[in-house]
Parts: structure tokens; C-alpha cells; sequence
């Protein structure tokens, strides 16, 4: 409710503890251009990308009208704040520099204690930083789509480094810099690299010095550092980088608010924080996740990629009432109803046709729940068969395996992805829910437009048009026996939504491991080439409904350009490497090593599922609860080969026992 308008006191300094200024503006609530009298409740939001954007100024503005102040912060080494700035690894930490700036606000006479901090991305993972120094009077928090971990989901991911994300970051803020703002030639310089972008994908990897970005070091540095920095080392467990494993420093008596989409960077992440969170905190933690891709419009958005997904998408805004009615409810004790712990939406319930703006209408719904994963859901393993066949019934061959040459020098495209962001270059990055399928004007596709399904590195695993409509809903997971012949490579998995009558093949999931860090060790180890791994290929949490006569589908690879960086199989220091080699890439799915995807199928799909498992010659198979898994190493020339082993071994053990029992009852053939 809008009590009054608002004045805006600009460029208000403060000094950070090690005496470095740090820029905000106020925004104070006033009628006639007088500031009303008295103290306040206070929102603040720390920000790189401009405290005075409109993105910033808008939600002020409208916070200042409701009756709070407002405190708008350029975060230290951006915009008119001194110091230095290096993305998520700040020293001292951005909690530091957040908790000096509330305890400032204390002493300002027009604060009442009462604070509330809000932002998204970056100005959310401060926001956590913050938080872990427990400030004095911090009663609620609006995060739009934070990590936990920038190191194992998102910057790097599972050992990949994101180079379509980074990049063009990268690239936007050194724009934004004194070098470029003092410096014509810098500026051009970086602009033309900005706007030829996809060009530059035949040159990577990029290395330092050899780019426009060397005329800006700091920025520079900040590219290069993440992409050589691939251990999990000290760099990485900076506060605003890593929440993860500090869960219980947490303060407890904040109400959290969490927006993230299946699309979106840490949708993995804001599960694991509603859980974490969830039942430590004494005030409420609620999750907001939708269908959008990461960005300052979730919440509002109706489409993202190539699917639109109706208007109930944007059911949950506008986003400025959303943020500003959480802080009425939890800094100010406005009575309200109880909320709800998730709200998510649960994607593919439209009928496919095609929207004016060649959109494919994949539809959607929203729901309620206590928890992640929902009651009511199952995981399921669906495993790889002959002919490209995925099944829920377990193989039975004793050794059976598909295999494909992966060459770095040709990588396969990322055509849409979930760890992306950025719509200004989609000649050079494509990120949410896509067709299968390349586009002539993509840069990572050569010129060709063929479905990636018909390159000779993808392996392609599907099921048969479904009987009835499928819900897949909770945490995807790849388990897959693997091996190859380079001491170090990648695989790539992608969950795709077969339309019918050679519809739309849309991408809903997807994730990779580098194994080097297989199992996500903190250090790398090289592979023994020849050997059989297991590994499991996390693609993160998804909500989606597989309709009739759609198909689930499963893609192998061994890249996806520019997403990720591309593997070189030489096992070289990773940015840093000398030369490439093509890899001779396995993936075994006999009975020893059943390579599946573990699905989580909403019980009233479980049906479908029991006549997936059925054999040829329709009789049920074993029963589909998945087994133990155990990702490793399996020595030797795989699991199937040392079974073998110990039924030879029995053998002998039986032939000596009944030499020297002379008597027959170890005869039982094995």
C-alpha cells in the first residue's frame, strides 16, 4: 500500500572497515519533496551492475512509496565504489562489506533496526555472505537465484569450466570499466570483440594476453582465473561463492524468500537451500520455481528459449509486489496467511502448436508442496537397451556396450542449456529449452542445421511413444558405466521431450562430469585409459509431464559448445593445454554395468512405467527400484570381466573340495 512518494539522496559515501568507500543512494519515503519525519524500516540491495539501473531505481522507488527506506549500493570495485573487484572472490568477503554497511545503517537516524536485504544473482550471493555474520536486525531476504557452491554448479560445473556464461559476462563488465570509461581505444576494442562474439569461438580456448580483455587486467584476471583454477582450492570457498557446509552459521530468525527456475543456474541450489534452511530457520523458507532462465525477469517471464508456457507462467508476480509483500509480512509483521513452503510449476501440459513467435506452446501449471521432491514420487531407473532403446525393464546381456569417437577439434553444440544466461548473442550462446536441432546461424554448428541426434558422437537412447501422459518430477540422475581411451575427457547427458510427428525435441535437463573430478574430488586424478568407471551425472531438479505419444529421450556426447569448455583428452593443465587427441569413448549397458537414468516418476505415472518394463515376449521384468550405486573405479577390463573371474575361481574351489571330500556334492553346474 502506498503511504507516500519519495526523495533520493545520491552519491552517499560510507567508509568499509579497511577504510575503502563504498557509494549508495537513499531513497526515502517524503510527501511534497520533504522526507518524512522519523525512522524506518530499511531495504538494501548491493549491487555490480549500477545502483541507479533502472532494474535498482524501480524496485526503490516503489519500496520508498510503501514506507521503507531504500539503500541502493554500488558493491566495492563497481561503479563509483572504490577497491578492487573480482567476481564472487572479493577480499575481504562481500559479507564483510555488507555487514559494515548495516551496521552503518544503524547509526543513520531515519533506520528503526529493522533490515531487509533483496537482489538477485550476485546481489543475492552477497546477500548469503551477509548473512553468515549474523548482522543485527536482519529479519527477512528476498534471493533471486543464488548458488551454494559456484565452483561444482555453475562457473565450473562437475569439473567443466562455463565458458557461454563467463565469457560474456566477463566481457559486459570490463564495458562498464574506468579503462573503458577514460580509454576510447579500449572501449572500441572491447565493443567490437562484444559484438563479433561468435567469432571468436574458433578460437578457443582463448588464452591471456591474446584478447581485447588484456586491456583491461582486472577483468582479464577474473576470466582466466576461473578457467585455469580447476581443483577446488581456497580460491573457490570464498563466503560469497560458498554457502555450501556453513548451513548452521545461518541466523536463524530470518524469513527467507528463494526464486529460481528449471532453466536457471541454481535451481539445484535453491533446492538444496529450501531443505538446508528449511528446518533449521524458526521463520518461514519459501521456493519459488518456475520456467525461466536465470535473470532479473523470473517471475514475470511466460517463455524461455524456444517454449512459451502460457500466462499462468506469470502467475506469481508482478515481481516488485512479490519481493516488497514478503518484507510487509516479515519486516514489518503484517498479519497474513500461512505460505507455503514450495511453490513450483510443473511444465508440458500445452498441446505444442506453434505461437505467432514460432514458439512451441509446451504450457504449464503451478502447484503447492511441503517439500522437495513432492510426496507422491518415485525414482526410477530407465535403462539403456540395443537399437537405442530406453526401458525401465534391466538389461540381462552379460556384456553390451555402444561406443563413439569424440574429437575436440569437431564438438558437439549446446543447444540450449541450463547453466546459461545471456539472450544478446544468440549466434554465440542459445540458453533454456531448445530443438535438438542446429541452425545454420549458430556459431558452434559450422553452417549446418541437422539434428544433433544425427552426429556420429551422440548416442541417442529413447523410449516408445507413451500410453499415457508421464510426470517427471524431483532430482534426475545419470548412472552410467563408462570408459575411454584418453587419461581425461568429458560426458555430456541430455533429458529431451520428443514431440510427435517430428515435432519439436526439446531440452529439459542436462548435466556433465569431467572425469578428472569424477565424484566431484576437490583435486583432479587422471583416468587409466581402457578402464570402466561408474559415474552419476547429476542434471539437477526438473518438473515436466512427457505426454501421450511423446517420447523420453537421452543424449550422450562428450561436449556442448560453447557452454562448457571443450575437453582436449590429452589430461594437460586445464586452459593451458598443448595439443588435442580423439577419444575412443564407451558407455556399457549389460547386466553387470546397467547404465540408466534415474527418473522421479509422480505415482500416478508409475503405470506407464510397469509397461515400459515389459520384455518382447511380455512378461514383466525384475522389479525397476533402482539398485545401490556406488560410483568408482571398476579395474581391469570392467565388472563383467571379474565376475567372470570369480565363477572360475569357484570352479576351481569345487573341483578341490571334491578331491579331497571324494564325494560329489559341489557338482552343481555354476
Amino acid at each position: 500500500m502506498t503511504c507516500c512518494g519519495f526523495i533520493v539522496d545520491r552519491g552517499v559515501a560510507m567508509a568499509a572497515g579497511d577504510g575503502t568507500i563504498l557509494m549508495m543512494d537513499v531513497y526515502r519515503p517524503a510527501v511534497a519533496g520533504v522526507p518524512l519525519p522519523g525512522a524506518f524500516p530499511v531495504l538494501l540491495e548491493r549491487t555490480p551492475y549500477g545502483r541507479a539501473s533502472p532494474r535498482v531505481a524501480g524496485l526503490a522507488e516503489r519500496a520508498a512509496e510503501r514506507g521503507y527506506v531504500f539503500v541502493a549500493q554500488d558493491v566495492r570495485g563497481r561503479g563509483e565504489s572504490g577497491g578492487h573487484f573480482h567476481m564472487l572472490t572479493n577480499t575481504p568477503d562481500e559479507g564483510a562489506d555488507g555487514a559494515d554497511t548495516v551496521a552503518w545503517l544503524h547509526l543513520q537516524p531515519w533506520c528503526d533496526g529493522r533490515i531487509g536485504t533483496v537482489g538477485g544473482s550476485f546481489s543475492a550471493a552477497n546477500q548469503q555472505a551477509l548473512a553468515l555474520h549474523r548482522p543485527r536486525g536482519l529479519r527477512a531476504q528476498v534471493l533471486r537465484d543464488a548458488g551454494t557452491n559456484y565452483y561444482r554448479r555453475m562457473l565450473r560445473t562437475h569439473g567443466a569450466f562455463n565458458v557461454g556464461m563467463v565469457l560474456p559476462w566477463v566481457l559486459n563488465q570490463a564495458l562498464d570499466s574506468p579503462e573503458a570509461a577514460t580509454d576510447p581505444h579500449v572501449a572500441a576494442a572491447l565493443a567490437e570483440m562484444r559484438g563479433n562474439l561468435s567469432e571468436w569461438i574458433g578460437r578457443l580456448p582463448l588464452r591471456r594476453g591474446e584478447t581485447p580483455l588484456a586491456l583491461v587486467p582486472a577483468y582479464e584476471d577474473i576470466y582466466f582465473t576461473m578457467l585455469e583454477t580447476s581443483d577446488d582450492v581456497p580460491y573457490w570457498h570464498n563466503p560469497t561463492a560458498r554457502l555450501e557446509g556453513r548451513w548452521d552459521e545461518y541466523p536463524t530468525d530470518v524469513a527467507i524468500l528463494l526464486i529460481s527456475g528449471w532453466f536457471a543456474h541454481h535451481a539445484a541450489a535453491n533446492v538444496d537451500k529450501l531443505r538446508e534452511l528449511g528446518h533449521r530457520l524458526t521463520r518461514p523458507v519459501r521456493l519459488v520455481i518456475g520456467p525461466w532462465i536465470h535473470g532479473p525477469d523470473m517471475i514475470e517471464a511466460t517463455h524461455a528459449g524456444e517454449a512459451d508456457f502460457g500466462v499462468a507462467a506469470a502467475d506469481q508476480g508482478p515481481l516488485h509486489d512479490l519481493r516488497l509483500d514478503w518484507f510487509d509480512r516479515f519486516v514489518l509483521d503484517v498479519p497474513g496467511p500461512a505460505v507455503p513452503p514450495l511453490t513450483y510449476f510443473v511444465m508440458g501440459t500445452g498441446d505444442g502448436h506453434k505461437t505467432p513467435e514460432g514458439r512451441v506452446f509446451h504450457g504449464g501449471e503451478w502447484r503447492h508442496a511441503d517439500a522437495w521432491p513432492p510426496a507422491g514420487t518415485t525414482p526410477t531407473p530407465f535403462y539403456l537397451h540395443d537399437g537405442g532403446v530406453l526401458a525401465s525393464h534391466a538389461p540381462k546381456k552379460h556384456a553390451a556396450q555402444d561406443t563413439y569417437d569424440f574429437d575436440p577439434a569437431d564438438p558437439c553444440p549446446g543447444i540450449g542449456a541450463t547453466n546459461l544466461q545471456s539472450t544478446e548473442f544468440p549466434e554465440f550462446v542459445l540458453p533454456g529449452p531448445r530443438d535438438q536441432r542446429c541452425r545454420s546461424g549458430f556459431a558452434a554448428c559450422r553452417g549446418s542445421d541437422r539434428p544433433l541426434a544425427e552426429r556420429p558422437d551422440v548416442l541417442v537412447y529413447q523410449t516408445e511413444p507413451l500410453a499415457e501422459d508421464t510426470e517427471v518430477t524431483g532430482d534426475l540422475e545419470a548412472r552410467l558405466w563408462v570408459a575411454s581411451s584418453a587419461p581425461d575427457t568429458d560426458f555430456m547427458v541430455r533429458l529431451i521431450d520428443v514431440y510427435p510427428d517430428g515435432g519439436s525435441e526439446l531440452l529439459i535437463a542436462e548435466g556433465v562430469v569431467r572425469m578428472r573430478y569424477r565424484g566431484d574430488r576437490p583435486t583432479g586424478a587422471l583416468i587409466v585409459p581402457g578402464r570402466t568407471y561408474a559415474i552419476a551425472v547429476e542434471l539437477g531438479p526438473t518438473s515436466n509431464v512427457f505426454k501421450r505419444e511423446h517420447r523420453i529421450r537421452l543424449d550422450i556426447t562428450s561436449s556442448s559448445v560453447p557452454e562448457y569448455d571443450v575437453n582436449p583428452n590429452t589430461g594437460e593443465p586445464l586452459g593451458r593445454h598443448t595439443h588435442m587427441r580423439v577419444a575412443r569413448q564407451t558407455i556399457w549397458r549389460d547386466a553387470y554395468r546397467p547404465s540408466h537414468l534415474l527418473v522421479p516418476l509422480a505415482t500416478s505415472s508409475l503405470g506407464d512405467a510397469t509397461s515400459l518394463s515389459r520384455v518382447s515376449d511380455g512378461r514383466p521384468s525384475r522389479s525397476n527400484r533402482p539398485s545401490n550405486f556406488v560410483q568408482g573405479d571398476y579395474s581391469g577390463n570392467g565388472f563383467a570381466e571379474t565376475h567372470s573371474m570369480v565363477r572360475k575361481a569357484i570352479r576351481v574351489l569345487r573341483q578341490h573340495l571334491e578331491e579331497r571330500s571324494g564325494i560329489g556334492r559341489f557338482a552343481r553346474p555354476l
